[in-house]
């Protein structure tokens, strides 16, 4: 039977579905490249019910390669496990050097300087780094971090070393058996189950059929009420064929970034969502991604992992168009993948208990990736979000209630793909500019290029935001919160006390924002004060030029333009067509970010 496309169903739902279609695909991937040389162009891609893997060239179930020396995965290979096999020598992971060069690895970086020492420098590969760190750390030691903080190290090499330890005709049996059951959609596993364990009498292989469903890599099992009936009480396990087990284990290490959360012993578990992704592609940038992709707090790894990931795709299309290789259809990276499924463990000291299951989407207002140019403003967007998400902390470096409410807003943002909470976020984060600011603290603004480029790109929203913002009204009037908000708190930076700094403007602005009438009776409010204060200054500074000499005269501030009565009408018309919720959300979010159009001799962190 030939085989060119095989369909894992989704039986739970969850990431442990992902690990077993990505598992396969890998497996096909080593039998495809042993007889084609080659794995290029094998796709892994979400069909809704099922995950569909597709092979550029068939698979012979009866012309089966050598596949002995094909390794699934790798045992974990530690003293501890020795001791436990007696003194069994181990061919698999070495655990225990691995984490030795971990600790060089660690130590080498703290000799860098500063700029060096970031997940950053190691994502575009600083100038430098390479020169300075000797060895790469292995990106699988996470994964047999997991395992054997998990305490479930026994019970994964005996998984493994069971399909080590079949003989060739074994081996072929296992794979004929797997390709006549994922040949077609609906699985039929217990028909499978029922075959294995006939052959395996007939071969005297021992071990049994249905092995405990591991919580690693199947988030919703572990000891718990898992009846479907609750008709008694029992912390017994799930059990699950061991086949599957093995290949959801070969997923996770393909597919998976496990991390311990900052200054804690619980961890978090990230899986790839595959839309329609090479598997050369998905085992590339997973390694990419992980490598860069550095413990943290637990809302900030989420808010991180997608852009991070996306930072990896985005720079892979980089080099493909540095080194001409090839001329890529039009990509977005949405449509390669969805995002990833996030299993949160809780530490219990004797085990790890499955706390929270979510999803959290990757950003879908990037350009598509289809020129130079466009990957080039893809990466300096993402750049943008996550400076801005990694300074947002207090001065202690840690995250209290100000900080959560802001970082609360972004995931929101990301995992429903809803503007609605990036405006939430660009407020709140308009009065924590000011403030931390106030504290002698520099921390990053969005810019207004970096604005436009989201609202250009992004999918989710069917509103022509072009339409709002190239508005003569709605610019001169950001440009006047601009001004009295971070302009003017600059200014006083630089002992220019010119103007008053107009703090918590975007907030009122905000509180007022449900009510077109009254929205505009603040708006209104704000601007008369502004232009007074603004004709104020320049009469004050025209009467002094007449009182000085040239001899005497002192340097004059620049000025700034007040707005004009046909601005207030364009916001006016933009209120009726738009809304005021939406109208004063951008206008706060463009008013405290960086006039991208201003050329400044000063670093554009410092405001304008």
């Amino acid at each position: 039977m030939e085989i060119k496309i095989c369909y894992v169903d989704r039986q739970s739902n969850t990431s442990a579905d992902t690990l077993l279609a990505v598992g396969l695909a890998s497996l096909l991937g080593a039998i495809h490249n042993k007889i084609y040389q080659t794995s290029d162009g094998i796709m892994v891609q979400d069909g809704g019910s099922c995950y569909g893997i597709s092979l550029p060239y068939p698979i012979d179930s009866t012309n089966l390669p050598s596949i002995s020396d094909i390794s699934i995965v790798q045992p974990l290979d530690s003293q501890k496990q020795r001791e436990k096999k007696g003194k069994r020598a181990i061919d698999g992971f070495d655990y225990d050097m691995e984490m030795e060069n971990s600790r060089s690895h660690r130590m080498q970086i703290k000799e860098l300087t500063p700029e060096l020492q970031t997940p950053d420098a190691r994502l575009k590969h600083a100038p430098g780094l390479a020169d300075s760190i000797s060895n790469e750390r292995d990106t699988r030691l996470g994964h047999y971090q997991a395992i054997n903080q998990m305490k479930i190290a026994s019970s994964f090499n005996e998984l493994v070393l069971r399909w080590a330890d079949l003989t060739e005709e074994q081996m072929q049996w296992h794979i004929t058996l797997l390709l006549d059951l994922f040949s077609h959609p609906n699985n039929q596993v217990t028909e499978a189950v029922s075959a294995w364990q006939k052959f395996a009498k007939m071969q005297g292989i021992s071990g049994k059929a249905l092995v405990t469903a591991l919580q690693i890599v199947n988030p919703t099992t572990g000891k718990g009420a898992n009846r479907e009936k609750a008709s008694e009480l029992t912390i017994g396990n799930q059990d699950s064929f061991w086949l599957l087990e093995l290949l959801k284990f070969k997923g996770f290490m393909d597919a998976a970034a496990p991390l311990v959360i900052k200054e804690s012993k619980d961890r978090k578990t990230y899986v790839l969502q595959p839309r329609q992704i090479e598997l050369n592609t998905l085992q590339f940038v997973m390694k990419e991604f992980r490598a860069s992709f550095w413990p943290t707090t637990a809302i900030k790894l989420d808010i991180l992992a997608p852009l991070r990931f996306a930072q990896v795709i985005v720079r892979q299309h980089r080099t493909v168009f540095q080194h001409l290789t090839l001329r890529r259809r039009k990509q977005i990276v949405a449509s390669i993948v969805q995002g990833f499924d996030v299993t949160s463990y809780k530490d219990l000291g004797s085990a790890y208990a499955t706390m929270n299951l979510a999803s959290i989407n990757i950003p879908v207002w990037l350009p598509p990736l289809d020129t130079p140019e466009l990957v080039k403003k893809a990466e300096e967007l993402l750049d943008e979000h996550v400076q801005i998400i990694q300074g947002i902390r207090n001065n202690n470096g840690d995250e209290g209630a100000e900080e959560y409410e802001l970082l609360h807003f972004y995931r929101d943002f990301l995992s429903g793909n809803d503007l609605r909470f990036f405006w939430k976020f660009t407020t709140a984060y308009s009065s924590y500019l000011i403030s931390t600011r106030e504290k002698k603290r520099t921390i990053h603004q969005f810019t207004t290029k970096g604005l436009e480029q989201l609202l250009m790109y992004d999918q989710s929203e069917n509103v022509k935001f072009t339409e709002i913002i190239q508005k003569d009204g709605f610019k001169n009037i950001a440009n006047a919160i601009r001004q009295a908000s971070v302009g003017a708190q600059y200014r006083h930076s630089q002992q220019d006390k010119t103007y008053e700094i107009h703090y918590g403007l975007g907030q009122r602005l905000m509180q007022k924002s449900r009510y077109p009438q009254a929205f505009m009776v603040e708006l209104c409010d704000f601007l008369r004060e502004y232009n007074a204060e603004t004709a104020r200054v320049a009469e004050k500074l025209a009467t002094r030029h007449k009182q000085e000499s040239d001899k005497d005269r002192m340097p004059t501030p620049k000025l700034r333009f007040s707005v004009a009565s046909k601005d207030i009408d364009d916001i006016s018309e933009l209120l009726d067509n738009h809304g005021s919720e939406l109208i004063a959300a951008m206008l706060v979010a463009y008013g405290y970010a960086f006039d991208s159009n201003l050329i400044m001799d000063n670093n554009r962190n410092k405001g304008k």
